[in-house]
C-alpha cells in the first residue's frame, strides 16, 4: 500500500468520523464521558423489599454545555413485573461544570431483585448513564427485617446482642444496624425513611445540625409524627435543638430553661451497671435542664430523693415516640466510658417496646396460610370476592382421582363386560375431553363476569397536634388479562354528609407486597413473569398508569398519606387520682354516625355502643362498669361479654374488621403470643404505645372515608366492599 493511499484512506475515516459526530454536536448532546454519575441505592446501600426507599443520583455536568436531564428508576414489584417510576420533579437543567443531587422514591420487589437506575438526556430520548443493581450488590433485607439507623460517628451498639433481644430468629426478624454519616444524602420527605424503625440520633458531635437542611429536618420531625420511633440525645446543642424556628423542637417533651455544667452521675451508672465511676468535663458535657410537660421522665441523676434533673424522658408525638436524653453520649468520655453500649441497648429496648411483644414465638415456617405477618392475612382477606368462587385444593384432587378412576377401573369394568377391550381407543379420548369439558366450564362460572375491587381505608387522627395519617388499599380482580389505571382521590362531600375537612400534605401510592415466602411473597425466588408487560408510577400525582393484572388474578394497591385537620370538638378526659380509670365527657367529633365506637386507654377498653350519633355526648363513668382490658375484650367472641370464651386466633377465617382492630392495638391484644402472626410489614398500625401515655383511643367504623380509589380500564370496575375506619388520638388531662 503506497503512502498516498494510505493518506486518502486517513482523509476519508476522518471525515466519517467528523460526519457520525457532527449531528451531536448540532443537537446539544453530550457524550457519556462528560456526564458522571454516582448511585446509592437505601441507607448505605441496605434496604428492604417491599417498602419505600430512597435512590439517589449525584450528577456532575464536565461537558461545556448546558444539559437538560431526567432521573428514572426501574424496579420489579411483587409479581416481577417492571415498574418504571418517574416525576416531573426528577427533571433538571445542568449548567457546566455543575452538579445536581436527585431522589427517587421506589419499591423492589421479589427475588432476585433488580434495580435499573439512569439518568435520560431529555433533547435525545436517550440514556446517558445507567447503572443496575442486584443481588450481587448485597444490602437487601426482608420487608419484616428491623432497621436501626444510628447517625453520626460510630458509637459502641452491638448488633448480635440486639438481634438476640430482638428475636431468637432471624429469619422471621433480622436486624440490620447502619451507621450513617452522609447527611445531605437523607430524605427530604417522610415517606423515604419507611425502611426505618428506630434513629438514634446524637447532635454533639456529628455537625448533623449544621448539615441538616430544612426540608429534611421537616422529615425527619414528619416521620416521627407519622408513626416513627427516635432517640434524640441534646445536651450542648440542646438550645439549637429546641429553638422555635428549628423543625425538631416539637420533639423535646417539655421546656428548656438551659444546660446545668456539673450533675450528678449515679443514675446514669446504675442504669448502665457501671463498674466504674465516671468523671465529667463542665465544658464538654452539659446536662440539658428539661421542665417535663408531656412525657414519662425513665430515669433521673440521682435514684433517691435528692434527684434533682430528668436524664431520659419518653413522650409520644403524634403516632410515634421520641426518647429524649438530656446528656451527649457521642463526646469524651462518654463514648469510650465501658458502660455506653449497654445504656445504648437499653436505650433502643425503650424505643421498641422490648418485652411487650415476643416475635420468636410466632413458628419457624410459613404456615399453610401462607404468611407469617398480619399485614399477608389482612390481603388474603381483601383479594376475596364474594362473587368469585375460588378453585380449591381438594377440587382438583377430586377431578384427577375421578379421570384416574375412568381411564383405569371403571374403563376396564365396562369393557370387560362388553368384551370389547379395543374400544379403548376410543374410550380414553372420551374420558379427556369430558373432563376438558368441566374444566372449561369450571373456568367459565366460577369466575365473576366483570372486574371487581374491595376497598380499605384507615384514617387517623391526632387531636393534639392535628396531625392526620392515613392509610388505603385496594384489591383489584379481573377476570380477564386487563390493564388499570389507578389514582387515590379524595372523595367528594356526600349530600347531608360531611366529611372531615383534611388537608393532604403528602401522598404516595404503589403496589402491596407480601411478606414471607410463601406463593407470591417478597421472600419467594422466581425467575417467572407471566405478564411481559411494565407500568409507570408516576410519584408525583400517585397514580398507577397501565398496571396489568393476569386472567382471574388479583393485584393489591396500598396508599399513604399525611396531612393535616382542627379538631373542634376536643373531650374533657381525666385519669381517676385513686383507680386510674378513664372519667369525663365525650363527643362525637365528627358530623356523622359512628359505629361499633370504643375508646381505649391505659389497658382498658371503654365501649360506646353500636351506633355514636353525631353531636352525641357520653360520660365516661356511666360506662365504666362495662370496661375491659384490651386483651380480654378484644379475644372474646362476643366484644364486652366477661363471660365469653377465649377466641383461637384463626390464621384463615378471621373477618377484615377483626384484622384491622388486632392490628390496631397487636402487642396490647398479646401480639405473636396470641395470633402466632408476628407484625411487622406494617407495624406503624399498632397504636400499642401511647395507651399509657396520657392519651385515649377512640376506635370506629364508619358509612364514609376521606378517600376513594378511581380505577379505570376496558370495562367498569364494581366496588364490592368498602369499609372505613377512624381513630382519634385524645390527651388525657390530670385529675381537676
Amino acid at each position: 500500500m503506497t503512502s498516498a493511499t494510505l493518506r486518502c484512506r486517513m482523509i476519508l475515516a476522518g471525515l466519517l468520523a467528523w460526519w457520525l459526530v457532527l449531528p451531536s454536536f448540532c443537537s446539544g448532546q453530550q457524550s457519556i464521558e462528560e456526564i458522571q454519575v454516582e448511585y446509592e441505592l437505601g441507607f448505605g446501600g441496605e434496604f428492604k423489599r417491599g417498602v419505600w426507599i430512597p435512590v439517589q443520583a449525584e450528577v456532575m455536568n464536565n461537558g461545556d454545555s448546558e444539559f437538560k436531564g431526567q432521573f428514572i428508576v426501574e424496579a420489579e414489584d411483587v409479581d416481577g413485573i417492571p415498574v418504571i417510576y418517574t416525576n416531573e420533579s426528577q427533571k433538571f437543567t445542568l449548567a457546566a461544570g455543575a452538579s445536581v443531587s436527585v431522589a427517587q422514591y421506589i419499591k423492589v420487589g421479589r427475588l432476585p431483585w433488580r434495580v435499573e437506575t439512569g439518568i435520560l438526556d431529555r433533547s435525545t430520548e436517550k440514556y446517558v448513564d445507567q447503572k443496575l443493581f442486584d443481588r450481587a450488590a448485597g444490602g437487601n433485607r426482608k420487608a419484616t427485617s428491623y432497621f436501626v439507623l444510628q447517625l453520626g460517628k460510630g458509637l459502641p451498639i452491638s448488633r448480635s446482642r440486639l438481634q438476640s433481644s430482638f428475636s431468637a430468629n432471624a429469619d422471621l426478624v433480622e436486624l440490620s444496624l447502619i451507621q450513617f454519616d452522609e447527611f445531605e444524602k437523607l430524605p427530604h420527605h417522610w415517606i423515604g425513611y419507611e425502611a426505618i424503625d428506630l434513629i438514634v440520633l446524637p447532635t454533639a458531635s456529628s455537625g448533623i445540625l449544621d448539615q441538616l437542611k430544612v426540608t429534611q429536618a421537616q422529615a425527619l420531625r414528619d416521620w416521627v409524627y407519622q408513626g416513627g420511633r427516635l432517640i434524640l440525645f441534646a445536651g450542648k446543642e440542646v438550645a439549637r435543638v429546641a429553638a422555635e424556628d428549628s423543625p425538631l423542637s416539637d420533639l423535646v417533651p417539655g421546656k428548656i430553661t438551659g444546660t446545668v455544667d456539673q450533675w450528678n452521675t449515679s443514675g446514669l451508672e446504675n442504669y448502665g451497671n457501671a463498674q466504674q465511676r465516671l468523671f465529667l468535663s463542665p465544658e464538654k458535657n452539659p446536662l440539658a435542664r428539661l421542665e417535663v410537660t408531656d412525657g414519662r421522665v425513665l430515669l433521673r441523676d440521682q435514684e433517691n430523693a435528692q434527684a434533682l434533673h430528668p436524664l431520659i424522658v419518653r413522650s409520644v408525638r403524634g403516632f410515634g415516640m421520641v426518647v429524649y436524653v438530656a446528656f451527649d453520649i457521642d463526646v469524651p468520655p462518654l463514648d469510650d466510658w465501658n458502660s455506653s453500649s449497654r445504656v445504648l441497648e437499653k436505650l433502643i429496648a425503650v424505643g421498641r417496646n422490648a418485652g411487650e411483644e415476643d416475635d420468636s414465638l410466632a413458628g419457624s415456617g410459613v404456615n399453610y396460610a401462607g404468611y407469617q405477618d398480619l399485614s399477608g392475612q389482612l390481603r388474603s382477606q381483601l383479594e376475596k370476592f364474594e362473587s368469585v368462587t375460588p378453585v380449591q385444593f381438594v377440587w382438583i384432587a377430586v377431578l384427577l382421582a375421578f379421570f384416574v378412576l375412568i381411564i383405569g377401573p371403571l374403563d376396564f369394568y365396562l369393557l370387560s363386560k362388553l368384551d370389547r377391550f379395543h374400544w379403548t381407543w376410543g374410550t380414553f379420548p372420551a374420558a379427556v375431553i369430558l373432563i376438558a369439558v368441566i374444566v372449561v366450564m369450571m373456568s367459565h362460572t366460577l369466575p365473576a363476569d366483570s372486574p371487581q375491587m374491595n376497598q380499605l381505608h384507615i384514617v387517623d387522627i391526632d387531636a393534639v397536634t392535628g396531625t392526620v395519617r392515613g392509610t388505603d388499599y385496594l384489591a383489584l380482580y379481573s377476570p380477564e388479562i386487563d390493564a388499570f389505571d389507578v389514582k387515590l382521590e379524595t372523595k367528594a362531600m356526600a349530600q347531608n354528609n360531611s366529611i372531615p375537612p383534611v388537608e393532604k400534605q403528602f401522598v404516595t401510592t404503589g403496589w402491596h407486597g407480601l411478606p414471607g415466602t410463601g406463593l407470591g411473597a417478597l421472600g419467594r425466588a422466581s425467575f417467572q413473569t407471566y405478564i411481559n408487560h411494565e407500568y409507570q408510577v408516576d410519584t408525583a400525582v400517585t397514580e398507577l398508569q397501565s398496571i396489568p393484572v393476569q386472567h382471574g388474578g388479583t393485584k393489591s394497591i396500598r396508599s399513604r398519606w399525611s396531612g393535616k385537620m382542627e379538631v373542634e370538638t376536643q373531650p374533657e378526659l381525666y385519669a381517676d387520682p385513686i383507680s386510674g380509670a378513664l372519667r369525663g365527657t365525650l363527643t362525637n367529633p365528627f358530623d356523622f354516625d359512628l359505629f361499633e365506637v370504643e375508646i381505649v386507654f391505659d389497658g382498658k377498653v371503654y365501649p360506646i355502643g353500636r351506633t355514636f350519633r353525631a353531636g352525641e355526648s357520653v360520660d365516661i363513668f356511666d360506662i365504666s362498669d362495662q370496661s375491659q382490658g384490651v386483651d380480654n375484650y378484644y379475644s372474646r367472641y362476643q366484644a364486652g361479654s366477661s363471660k365469653g370464651k377465649r377466641r383461637r386466633w384463626s390464621a384463615m377465617e378471621e373477618s377484615t374488621q377483626r384484622i384491622v382492630r388486632q392490628m390496631m392495638f397487636n402487642q396490647s391484644i398479646g401480639g405473636a403470643k396470641y395470633t402466632g402472626l408476628i407484625n411487622r410489614y406494617e407495624e406503624f398500625h399498632d397504636l400499642s404505645h401511647v395507651l399509657s401515655y396520657n392519651r385515649a383511643v377512640l376506635v370506629a367504623r364508619t358509612s364514609q372515608g376521606n378517600s376513594e380509589y378511581v380505577v379505570d380500564g376496558d370495562s367498569d370496575v364494581a366496588l364490592e366492599s368498602g369499609k372505613n375506619f377512624y381513630r382519634v388520638v385524645f390527651k388525657v388531662n390530670a385529675a381537676p
